[in-house]
């Protein structure tokens, strides 16, 4: 079992309005794409769907928004793990594959009924994510009470940041709009091939001369090192490394960090999957950061060793 999941939550009281609001509404779309489903199976016209609807949502919210109210530590327990988190999608799955199956069955699928599938798919999507992000937050806060003991901004290192690959993603979109004019025996495509190699040349040669960035055969390169290139703040706790962007809160936690390294360019948090590449540039005072990291994870690591002997 994770250590992590073994710790205990703090502060999980009472959820607050926000997640009352969100869990009772949750379930009322629920509740309304179920009647809905209903009502086309039994062939209910449209003006008495449109009636009932609403009247169930509104109903069945109200009853979650006080069932919401009494759960105490409801949102951390759903915030806390990742499958509770992604099971918030499963109606709104479900209402997709029930419009995907409508259109490739024998029946011929009313457009009533396609609207409504998949008018229930996107509300459901949209309020599933926004469900789940909020109980994540809430499960991170609660975990985090502690006094960060380091701060710094986190600015990724090397290209994969926001803007870097917005660039990239755009170049890409040129580069094969023009290949596919050129197959379809245009020759305004070698224009689009021709324009996208130029702007690959004149990016790699602006961020040749500048000072931040990660390095790439010798030099320096960033496609935009301001301070929009930040994406957040990361903080240091007991429980885990807590990266904050904008409302949207995450926590890392120290069993999930195999390692931590500092470079001439970069501090990195190795994971298995992924590793967190922090741009040196961005931090103030690297070397104390770094200790300050290597004194909680080698902590994190004896605690997990001594709940492994129990």
């Amino acid at each position: 079992m994770s250590h992590e999941r073994r710790q205990p939550v703090a502060s999980a009281g009472r959820p607050d309005l926000g997640f009352q609001a969100a869990f009772g509404f949750y379930f009322g779309v629920v509740a309304g794409g179920l009647v809905a489903l209903v009502g086309l199976a039994a062939d209910v016209t449209t003006a008495t769907l449109l009636g009932t609807i609403p009247t169930v949502v509104t109903a069945v919210t109200l009853v979650g928004h006080v069932l919401a109210k009494r759960s105490c530590g409801l949102p951390e327990r759903i915030g806390r793990r990742r499958r509770l988190r992604l099971a918030c999608y499963l109606p709104a799955v479900a209402f997709a594959a029930a419009a995907a199956a409508a259109s490739v069955t024998l029946v011929e699928p009313t457009s009533r009924s396609l609207a409504l599938l998949i008018g229930f798919a996107l509300v459901l999507g949209v309020t599933a994510f926004g469900l789940a992000s909020l109980c994540r937050n809430r499960f991170v806060r609660a975990v985090t009470t502690d006094e960060p003991t380091a701060t710094w901004a986190y600015r990724p290192a090397g290209l994969l940041h926001a803007g870097g690959v917005l660039v990239a993603l755009s170049l890409a979109f040129v580069f094969v709009a023009g290949i596919v004019s050129v197959a379809a025996g245009s020759v305004r495509g070698l224009f689009w091939i021709a324009f996208g190699a130029v702007m690959v040349i004149w990016t790699w040669a602006v961020g040749e001369g500048d000072d931040s960035g990660k390095k790439y055969y010798g030099n320096r390169f960033s496609l935009d090192v301001d301070q929009q290139t930040q994406q957040g703040t990361l903080r240091a706790h007991e429980r885990g490394v807590r990266h904050d962007v904008g409302r949207s809160k995450k926590l890392i936690p120290w069993e999930k960090i195999e390692d931590v390294r500092l470079t001439e360019d970069e501090l990195v948090l190795e994971r298995r999957v992924r590793n967190l590449r922090c741009d040196r540039e961005a931090i103030d005072d690297p070397e104390s950061v770094y200790e300050t990291l290597e004194e909680l994870h080698s902590r994190a690591e004896n605690r997990g060793r001594t709940a492994d002997r129990r």
